[in-house]
């Protein structure tokens, strides 16, 4: 049952409900004897068709095969090679960082031809059978997830992001040492608070009450763009099997992170909008860089 009381004039709950309501002890289980009697409510990490698996040699190369201090899941359409190139030549590719970016794709036939040559030159395409589409987003998070910790990814640091962003790295992979650690259960990004569901129609946002009863969002991570840790990936893959998909992504982690108790975490520079390379150089990242040449030239201004 739903209980609320009013917050500035708003309605919002103060006992939250979503299956799977014992979660955290699910995955409490899983993570003491690698098992559970619970009976899963999706399948989505045992189906998923993989359509390109970054080889290790090349997704490991000679510098960095041991470990990583980070690894970027950058959310990537199809068509976007172009922002891609530009990742690889600035901010994903850090000669004295052990970082690597991995970029994760849908499927489009008729670009098909072209991704199977990106990843034979470049190996860090994470490419699944699904269309790459808005509602598609989703998998684009939970599936890398489980990914990872399958192909038990040896990293500190795990960051999701989408490939519009350009990234201030050296600032970043300071601050994940700094600010969060690797043991600590915590998601940090631009945390929004009280947002309510979209329940018009023609939106493309939008929530069935069937989907999501509730009047507000638990507070999530703007646009799926998340810094963590493997310890909270390792419990997100597990929890997710067990928990209600709904194609809002970052909303779908900030429910995962309340049924867990994960904290969500503010920080105001991941920047919500666009911010000039000039100007990020005291910032952790910025979005609205859709172009092969407007990374370039804001990488070039971040580093002046």
């Amino acid at each position: 049952m739903l209980r609320r009381c009013w917050v500035g004039e708003k309605f919002y709950f103060i006992q939250f409900t979503f299956p799977l309501n014992n979660l955290i002890d699910v995955v409490h289980e899983i993570e003491t004897t690698g098992w559970t009697a619970e009976k899963p409510l999706n399948n989505v990490t045992k189906h998923y068709v993989i359509k390109k698996d970054p080889s290790i040699i090349k997704f490991c190369s000679s510098e960095v095969c041991d470990s990583f201090d980070m690894v970027f899941i950058v959310k990537s359409f199809v068509g976007n090679f172009d922002q891609r190139i530009a990742i690889r030549n600035t901010w994903g590719s850090k000669k004295n960082l052990r970082i690597k970016a991995l970029f994760v794709l849908g499927y489009l036939e008729r670009l098909q031809p072209l991704v199977d040559f990106e990843n034979e030159e470049f190996g860090d395409i994470l490419q699944f059978g699904f269309a790459d589409t808005y509602d598609s987003l989703v998998y684009k998070t939970i599936i890398p997830i489980d990914w990872l910790v399958k192909r038990n990814i040896n990293t500190k640091y795990v960051h999701f992001l989408d490939d519009d962003r350009l990234v201030n790295t050296r600032r970043l992979h300071q601050f994940a040492v700094d600010s969060l650690g690797t043991t600590e259960s915590k998601i940090i990004d631009y945390k929004l608070r009280f947002r309510q569901p979209f329940r018009t129609k023609s939106s493309k946002w939008f929530t069935t009450l069937e989907e999501y009863p509730f009047d507000f969002w638990p507070p999530y991570i703007i646009g799926g763009t998340i810094l963590t840790n493997m310890k909270v990936v390792k419990n997100l893959a597990y929890a997710i099997p067990f928990t209600k998909i709904i194609k809002m992504e970052d909303a779908y982690i900030g429910i995962l992170a309340k049924l867990l108790k994960i904290n969500v975490v503010h920080n105001s520079e991941f920047m919500p909008f666009y911010t000039s390379g000039s100007n990020l150089k005291d910032k952790l990242s910025s979005p609205d860089y859709k172009s092969y040449h407007s990374i370039i030239d804001g990488w070039k201004q971040l580093q002046n």
